[in-house]
């Protein structure tokens, strides 16, 4: 019996657990980041060439956050949860869809009834690669599935 072959196999299922781990972390860091008005914690979720179809716009990384900051900024208070995850593998690339509610309180107080007040549902399925920095978002795209409220004119 090869000794190797039981270490070599555990040591595979520990990295795709890592790996698995680092990629559903991504959008976690990213709904962290938008909801602290961190842009640089967000950027860090992508590779610098990123392409985004967003529920708002379509274009590269830089042109998506153009877009994505002001309507984002326009709510004192913005809450992500994050719910149900898939995660892909294949080496160095993999895939997460991952469902999200976004919460955008325009009143003061956050909770508040308001009638500016934007609820969404959407889907992000994000194609991933490992990069020297560890796992990075490659390209997006926004599955808008429902939202309760309108988006402000930005």
């Amino acid at each position: 019996m090869d000794e190797t072959a039981p270490r070599t196999h555990l040591e595979h299922l520990v990295q795709e657990l890592w790996d698995r781990d680092r990629i559903a972390a991504l959008p976690v860091t990213y709904a962290r980041g938008i909801d602290r008005r961190d842009w640089d914690l967000v950027r860090s979720c992508f590779t610098p060439d990123c392409f985004i179809e967003g529920s708002r716009a379509t274009a590269s990384l830089d042109e998506y956050l153009t877009h994505l900051r002001p309507g984002v900024e326009a709510f004192p208070t913005t809450m992500h949860f994050m719910g149900n995850q898939i995660v892909e593998v294949d080496g160095d690339e993999g895939h997460v869809e991952t469902y999200a509610v976004a919460f955008h309180w325009a009143a003061a107080q956050a909770g508040a009834d308001d009638p500016a007040n934007l609820v969404v549902g959407v889907r992000y399925q994000d194609s991933v690669v490992r990069t020297g920095d560890g796992w990075r978002i490659a390209r997006r795209h926004v599955d808008p599935d429902w939202r309760v409220g309108t988006y402000p004119e930005t």
